[in-house]
């Protein structure tokens, strides 16, 4: 008799790359667990038609239901702690469109050419999708989710130095065209993330910019945002194809202290016509490959005053593509 009580936490959270896109590899090995303190997890947005006809009365006739599963995206929002490990490097590369390479932690970025990554279901095209899977604890009571064909269409990292210790968080939304697996039953395994985690008191003080100017930084965010978008049916399996948006989205936002250093920086943005600043957000950590980024170019989009305990400023930016430089780099390799 089914007994267990379970909480949203008790889901471990995998992700695997694919060979053949839109097709769950062995989920008995090969893994990588993500860190996850939060599961939003996925509603399964099915098509379906249930309304009264002219010609069935006031209650609609069973003749005129109707289901789809097919023709529907799926979207999962997880966060947790950044770690430099296979499955969480994995995301960003999935949102930045470099190709996946779990095994290999290597620096991501968005280059000054940067093509989305796009391709058609069921084909041997290592490096482009991946499994997402949502382990049970007990699958006797609660089966698996396992999502096929997965992108990442939305990857935050951020930080704030009165959160955890100013330890660096991440937040995505993952997306998929296929039809789910929600019978999958096996032992989800693999590989544990990272017991080392990346925080801002590992920051280079010295090398931190935001608008070219090098404030007291309390808070940062950086957003990768590339939408998914589907076309054509694979009968039974979901949508035929998958690919971008007609734009990869990079901004960015950081807290800093109101001083000598930052006072210019409301009328900076006030009248600011130069988009082309070489130092739009640096985060270098002591050790260049903790997880260092970088904005070259790119405008400030808001400032606003902040009154906390110490006055200080939110600054928002966007990147801009200046033909020569990577539009945002990770440094992790």
């Amino acid at each position: 008799m089914a007994n267990a009580v379970f909480s949203p936490r008790d889901f471990k959270a995998w992700v695997i790359e694919e060979a053949i896109t839109g097709t769950a590899p062995t989920l008995t090995s090969g893994l990588y667990q993500l860190d996850v303190d939060s599961i939003s997890f996925p509603s399964l947005n099915v098509n379906q038609v249930a309304s009264v006809r002219t010609s069935t009365g006031r209650v609609a006739h069973v003749n005129d239901f109707f289901q789809d599963n097919d023709m529907r995206a799926i979207e999962i929002s997880l966060s947790g702690t950044w770690h430099k490990d296979g499955g969480h490097v994995m995301l960003l590369q999935s949102v930045c469109a470099d190709a996946l390479t779990p095994d290999t932690v290597a620096d991501v970025n968005v280059a000054v050419t940067h093509t989305a990554t796009v391709g058609k279901y069921g084909e041997s095209e290592a490096n482009k999708t991946f499994t997402l899977v949502l382990s049970s604890p007990d699958r006797n009571d609660a089966q698996n989710i396992v999502l096929k064909g997965c992108l990442c269409t939305s990857f935050t990292m951020n930080a704030d130095m009165g959160t955890d210790g100013g330890q660096y968080k991440w937040s995505a939304t993952i997306s998929t065209g296929r039809v789910p697996d929600l019978t999958e039953n096996s032992a989800a395994d693999g590989n544990a993330y990272s017991g080392t985690s990346v925080n801002m008191a590992a920051l280079d003080v010295s090398e931190i910019k935001v608008a070219s100017v090098a404030p007291i930084l309390s808070a940062f965010s950086v957003t990768v945002s590339h939408p998914a978008v589907y076309t054509g049916v694979d009968e039974g399996s979901g949508y035929a194809a998958f690919g971008r948006n007609e734009e990869i989205e990079i901004t960015a936002s950081a807290t800093v202290k109101l001083d000598s250093a930052t006072m210019e920086l409301p009328s900076e943005f006030d009248v600011q016509t130069e988009h082309d600043n070489a130092d739009l957000l640096t985060l270098n950590q002591v050790t260049d490959t903790a997880t260092s980024i970088r904005i070259p170019c790119g405008v400030m989009t808001n400032v606003t005053y902040n009154e906390g305990d110490a006055m200080m400023l939110d600054v928002e930016l966007k990147a801009l593509n200046n033909g020569s430089d990577a539009v945002i780099t990770f440094d992790l390799a």
